[in-house]
């Protein structure tokens, strides 16, 4: 029998915060249920847990085996089963496919038909220090061979395509109570790899592309709205579907609305709300002038797509001592995109253009005699300005064609923008100026680019000395 829809949800509430909605636990997972669980699978080791963390979407335990620490996942069931799943067979795939170091994957379930009662991934512990509080440490000859470790990543990506939009799935693995055996259980220090503990014998050729996994579609109400959730042919057809979705959210919310009466903040949600629906609707009709048939697919064909780790932030990134990369985390809702898409630098490259660097003896120091945050702001954009450099001359030197796709789409890339912000309030104004623009058939300056400039006018005054 299969379980009912409200079985399936069960544990996870949206909460309407300052920001929008938010997903909160209305249960927690029981630490003696994880214990018994890891014991169920080394049971001659001695176990503990110990909660760690928690993220947006899971909760984090350290979970003790022997003298070994390792993670434990558990997941808020926000789209039950397809998001677990298409972790843990991306990781595979990126293990099989790069030498990037990630946390190996030991054991998994895609259903909460367990102890625990939610789904759940048991992998190595990574460490390292994220990049982000490193960054000021690392000498720029570091940082350099940093960037072109991750060109080199982005190459060997774009030299295994895949066709369609959405997530890659591999067929289901969890442990149920089996054992690990020594054979994928890490020695001692094998904390990161390039191989897939349970699933690196498993890979015969490129996996196949489903039902995509992404905040756009598993947001709040999104997750039970009757859409098209692919895998997707085109991007035209991927975009269609995240602009319904909008469309749905705030028509729902404009009809919950009183038809007359309304105070001062009812007929501020009514103004947000259709001046939003008027950009999707112009999103809509845009659609066929912006994504259309190129030499990569016909009408007929599956647009070709790669795997994007769309949050390559300097979080996410985990480096050594000496800065070396020591482990890529955070590989939910990583999915199989749209070469315009997935061409692009990475997170933690992204910043403002700074050309000239800044002159330390201008700026103010403090009692200790180290420069201001301002300083440190203005190094670390000078810093990502030339590093993004070295990023598009190592990708021209490993594949060119990368590069050509990156700089013949950024127009698909505004469009991608304009989707993800059409319901921001302070964008509106100009989001719909660059609409009209490529509308009339125009050659615009781009959206992101406009966007960068109306950021930088506001932000002028709080940087007075550039």
């Amino acid at each position: 029998m299969k379980d009912s829809l409200e079985d399936r949800f069960q544990g996870v509430v949206w909460v309407q915060h300052l920001f929008g909605l938010e997903p909160e636990w209305t249960m927690e997972p029981d630490l003696e249920k994880i214990e018994h669980t890891i014991q169920s699978l080394r049971p001659e080791s001695t176990v503990s847990v110990s909660f760690l963390a928690q993220g947006g979407l899971n909760k984090i335990y350290v979970t003790k085996v022997d003298d070994q620490d390792f993670v434990m996942r558990v997941a808020l069931p926000v789209d039950p089963y397809y998001k677990t799943m298409s972790e843990v067979s991306t990781m595979a795939w990126i293990s099989h496919i790069t030498d990037i170091p990630i946390p190996r994957v030991l054991a998994y379930q895609t259903s909460r038909a367990n102890s625990i009662g939610f789904e759940w991934i048991l992998m190595t512990k990574a460490s390292g220090t994220p990049l982000a509080d490193a960054w000021h440490s690392l000498s720029f000859p570091t940082k350099r061979t940093l960037v072109k470790q991750f060109a080199a990543y982005s190459a060997k990506l774009f030299q295994n395509k895949l066709q369609r939009i959405g997530n890659i799935y591999e067929k289901p693995c969890t442990a149920d109570g089996s054992r690990l055996d020594e054979a994928i259980w890490p020695a001692e220090g094998s904390v990161c790899s390039n191989a897939s503990a349970l699933n690196e014998s498993k890979i015969p050729g490129p996996p196949d592309v489903g039902r995509i996994v992404s905040m756009d579609f598993f947001w709040g109400p999104s997750i039970h709205e009757d859409v098209h959730r692919g895998p997707f042919n085109s991007s035209k057809d991927w975009m269609l579907s995240r602009l319904v979705l909008e469309e749905r959210n705030y028509q729902s919310k404009l009809s919950s609305l009183p038809s007359s009466d309304l105070d001062r903040k009812q007929e501020a949600r009514k103004e947000d709300a259709t001046r939003t629906l008027d950009i999707i609707g112009k999103l809509k009709n845009l659609l066929s002038l912006v994504f259309q048939p190129n030499e990569d697919h016909s009408e007929d064909s599956p647009e070709p797509s790669i795997i994007v780790h769309d949050d390559l932030s300097n979080r996410n990134i985990l480096v050594q001592d000496n800065g070396e990369l020591a482990a890529v985390l955070d590989w939910e809702c990583v999915a199989a995109l749209p070469l315009w898409a997935a061409c692009n630098y990475p997170a933690f490259l992204e910043g403002p253009i700074r050309r000239t660097e800044p002159d330390r003896t201008t700026y103010y120091h403090e009692e200790d005699g180290e420069p201001c945050d301002l300083y440190l702001e203005h190094l670390e954009n000078y810093e990502l300005t030339l590093l993004r450099g070295v990023f598009m001359n190592t990708m021209r030197a490993l594949e060119p064609g990368w590069v050509d796709v990156f700089e013949k789409t950024q127009r698909e890339r505004d469009f991608d923008y304009a989707v993800r912000s059409c319901d921001n309030v302070f964008e509106a104004r100009v989001i719909r100026e660059w609409i009209e623009d490529v509308t009339s058939g125009n050659n615009p300056e781009g959206l992101c680019e406009r966007i960068d400039k109306a950021q930088e006018l506001l932000d002028n005054p709080r940087g007075l000395m550039s």
